[in-house]
């Protein structure tokens, strides 16, 4: 992870990619930016796991995965900008709506003009994003499943979420609280295999853009050390690449 971490850094330092069209520039940005999250949460997890923090390494692992979707979702789809765009509008509107029934106001009352004023715009038709929906027909809709599997589990407040830290002795009915739980050995490989691959797929996706980067060579290596360590945990199948087609193919 560490190595990746380098590899990741030196290829986003590379010279700036050119854009012709409008259109190309700002799915160009989206994606680059959408990487640039993947990345900088990816270094999260690392630091998390560095310190033995298991769990929030799980929990963390699952917004890397999110970010994953959406770069997937913008590569099979380039017109999927749109509905990210009226997503975060419809967000947007639902947060100042929010604020504006707050039985108490904190804002200013230019503040509270502003609100009203987009409020009043209304949703325009704007959808919410189904996350669900993302990789439907993917080679790689398997990560949505991952993604659910931590929520559930980890990521949002639920009783099975719960059961990690509160455990009953059957024995005598006492119950021992658990501060920073450990995660068991399956569910600690699939969360490493899983990231590994979510990470992978990111940056495979995200050189097509470049099409041509002096590491190339690098992620390949690393790619074929993430297979072995994949394999001997009976973890995620492989990535399809070679470096005669270069990063244009994933």
């Amino acid at each position: 992870m560490r190595d990746f971490v380098d590899a990741a850094r030196r290829f986003v330092a590379e010279a700036p990619v050119a854009v012709s069209l409008e259109e190309e520039r700002e799915l160009v940005a989206v994606k680059a930016a959408l990487y640039a999250r993947a990345l900088t949460l990816f270094e999260g997890a690392l630091l998390l796991i560095q310190n033995d923090r298991q769990l929030d390494f799980r929990i963390q692992s699952r917004s890397v995965i999110e970010a994953a979707m959406y770069l997937i979702a913008l590569d099979r789809n380039p017109a999927f900008v749109t509905r990210m765009k009226d997503d975060d509008f419809k967000s947007r509107q639902s947060r100042a709506a929010l604020h504006l029934g707050a039985k108490k106001f904190t804002g200013t009352e230019d503040v509270r003009q502003q609100l009203e004023e987009f409020v009043a715009q209304g949703l325009q038709g704007a959808k919410a994003i189904q996350l669900g929906s993302l990789l439907e027909g993917s080679d790689f809709d398997r990560l949505y499943r991952s993604y659910r599997d931590i929520s559930g589990d980890a990521a949002h407040v639920s009783m099975t979420a719960l059961n990690r830290h509160y455990v009953e002795n059957p024995v005598d009915g006492s119950a021992t609280l658990i501060i920073n739980p450990e995660l068991d050995e399956i569910d600690f490989l699939v969360t490493l295999t899983e990231l590994g691959i979510t990470m992978t797929i990111a940056t495979l996706l995200i050189m097509k853009i470049k099409q041509k980067t002096e590491v190339w060579d690098t992620f390949q290596a690393l790619l074929h050390r993430y297979r072995a360590l994949a394999r001997d945990t009976r973890g995620s199948p492989e990535i399809q690449s070679s470096r005669e087609d270069g990063p244009s193919e994933l």
